[in-house]
């Protein structure tokens, strides 16, 4: 695409990074070809290597653009993304995004269900993949005991127990992308990425804007719906002043209020406001709540918690749906059977695009080709 050639470090940090644009999904981090670009505990990418400025980079100086490319929020990044999956932009009542179904899904094995957050289906999707070879490892997040539980870091899944024992939610950040690195140096051929909804656009940037190494790699991309995510200091202070050691929680969900689970038992409700003032920065201005540009997007909105609101989005993600269902692992109906669902998932979404703050930028960030989101009716 045009806006992103002879572009490199220099304006991705100015665009998208300085404006606070930058979801953290670290995309640029993982792509870059010289690891000169690194992660930093805060959620941000940084320049490393031989630069003598943070937003100058030795390499793209050269001529490499590979950060610009792989980064799913900068320049006209969702029409460049629509028409290379779906080949044409989303028209305007689409707030979600283009979607060829959608499902209610849960799995058909008890065991693979009760580990999951809803219905299961993301564990299903990928212990299929896994047992009949079309994936060799899947790109998502484990739980670490740096800090206690709901700690993420980027883990790749290579077993059935692997997947279960990742499964389930953490709102705490994990930037997935960082361990298809690892599938790279493994040599892994066919990986799929699990991810919130701005990693999932890299299924889009990977391909539209000819980022092979990885592009050939993935094989699936699974987006999580997503409003925001918090940080793990700020949950522990919300739960402390309610009386809830974080190191007794066993299970969070949102479903308009932030529910807790404890070891022994116990369960509580906090109101959702409370936590917003510990929001991740990086989900402040992120105005895709539907993972718009996965092959298939998930989420536990509905009336049932037992069942997963999916939108199977591209040919790829209709074939792995089709096989899962077919081999009987899956059980599916209509999502439209769930009113409060499909109530949520336009409200949520359009929430979300509200965010997208072009306007509001200072006058010398807003450079040639930096384009707002397409507007939401």
């Amino acid at each position: 695409m045009a806006d992103r050639d002879n572009v490199h470090w220099h304006e991705l940090y100015h665009e998208v990074v300085d404006t606070g644009l930058c979801t953290g999904c670290a995309a640029c981090v993982m792509a870059c070809p010289r690891d000169v670009l690194d992660y930093t505990d805060d959620y941000w990418p940084v320049q490393i290597g031989e630069g003598n400025a943070f937003d100058g980079c030795w390499i793209g100086d050269r001529g490499c653009d590979i950060c610009t490319r792989a980064c799913p929020r900068f320049r006209a990044w969702e029409s460049d993304l629509d028409v290379e999956l779906f080949g044409r932009p989303r028209e305007p009542d689409e707030v979600h995004g283009i979607a060829r179904s959608m499902l209610l899904c849960r799995a058909t094995d008890t065991a693979v269900h009760d580990a999951g957050q809803d219905g299961g289906l993301v564990s299903v999707l990928l212990i299929w993949g896994l047992e009949t070879g079309r994936i060799e490892a899947a790109a998502t997040s484990q739980i670490i005991d740096k800090r206690g539980p709901f700690d993420s870091e980027p883990f790749l899944a290579k077993t059935r127990a692997d997947v279960l024992a990742t499964a389930g939610s953490r709102y705490t950040y994990s930037a997935n992308p960082l361990a298809l690195e690892q599938a790279a140096d493994e040599r892994l051929k066919q990986v799929a990425l699990v991810g919130m909804s701005c990693q999932a656009s890299v299924n889009g940037t990977l391909s539209a804007y000819g980022v092979n190494k990885f592009k050939n790699k993935l094989a699936l991309t699974i987006g999580l719906l997503c409003s925001k995510t918090f940080t793990y200091d700020g949950q522990a202070q919300v739960l402390a002043e309610h009386g809830i050691d974080i190191a007794d929680v066993t299970k969070i969900n949102i479903k308009g209020r932030y529910m807790i689970w404890t070891r022994y038992g116990g369960y509580h409700e906090i109101p959702l406001k409370e936590l917003h003032p510990h929001t991740r920065e990086g989900c402040k201005k992120c105005p895709d709540f539907a993972a718009e540009h996965a092959d298939i997007s998930v989420g536990g909105i509905g009336a049932d918690e037992n069942w997963t609101l999916t939108l199977v989005r591209t040919q790829r993600g209709e074939d792995w749906m089709n096989g899962v269902i077919d081999a009987g692992l899956v059980e599916a109906k209509p999502a439209e059977d769930d009113a409060v669902a499909m109530k949520l998932l336009r409200s949520l979404s359009l929430k979300s695009r509200k965010r997208w703050p072009i306007d509001d930028l200072p006058e010398d960030h807003r450079a040639p080709g930096l384009l707002p989101i397409v507007q939401a009716t």
